[in-house]
């Protein structure tokens, strides 16, 4: 809910450009570290983390609206998709072996590098980065990720480490990613269906 009144509150007051990009970046580190930062009250921390989720609502405010605007039926398929997806993988990960996934963390965090220069060299040399295999890998990674953080969260607790706040801060991001992607590649399938419609239409006219 914070999250998405990040969302309204971004696109009522438009809070865009470089510099804002800049701060709104540096204030989202500062909560993160606020949030983890076990000597601070728990009070505190649940603030910071509904920071983190009002800036990440913020940061996709603007696109989220002009997405409503051409595909409006595109973010309550992604909300959908995403809650199932998350709660399905999260299942597995709680209903497997104990630490049985935990070797996905290094897959993923190889996977996620590899995406990472790959964006990189993309802006570096001025190729289309988002395209349809660059995003359903995003998302491998994100289903990677909710399985392993999920089971180490349950093998910390365990063993004492019942860090609610630093928990619940992990697994928001993973379903942050997780949406962002399902949106995209909702995006690109849309696209595609519309241009295919075209071509369609052109071949009928001949």
């Amino acid at each position: 809910m914070v999250c998405a009144l990040g969302m309204y509150v971004n696109k009522t007051l438009i809070v865009s450009g470089f510099f804002m990009d800049v701060v709104g970046y540096g204030l989202m580190i500062y909560l993160m570290i606020q949030v983890l930062n076990r000597k601070k009250s728990q009070e505190w921390r649940m603030g910071c983390l509904a920071g983190v989720a009002f800036q990440l609502g913020c940061m996709i405010g603007p696109a989220i609206h002009m997405i409503m605007g051409f595909y409006p039926d595109i973010i309550l398929q992604a909300v959908l998709y995403t809650a199932t997806t998350f709660n399905g993988f999260t299942l597995i990960s709680l209903y497997s072996k104990r630490r049985s996934f935990l070797f996905l963390g290094g897959i993923a965090a190889s996977l996620l590098q590899a995406l990472v220069m790959y964006r990189l060299f993309g802006w570096l040399f001025g190729w289309t980065t988002i395209n349809m295999t660059y995003v359903v890998s995003a998302l491998f990674v994100d289903c990677l990720y909710i399985i392993y953080d999920t089971q180490l969260i349950v093998e910390r607790s365990e063993l004492g480490d019942k860090d609610v706040v630093a928990h619940t801060l992990t697994l928001f991001v993973d379903l942050f990613d997780l949406f962002v992607h399902m949106v995209q590649i909702l995006i690109l399938l849309k696209e595609k269906e519309e241009q295919e419609k075209k071509k369609k239409k052109q071949r009928d006219r001949k």
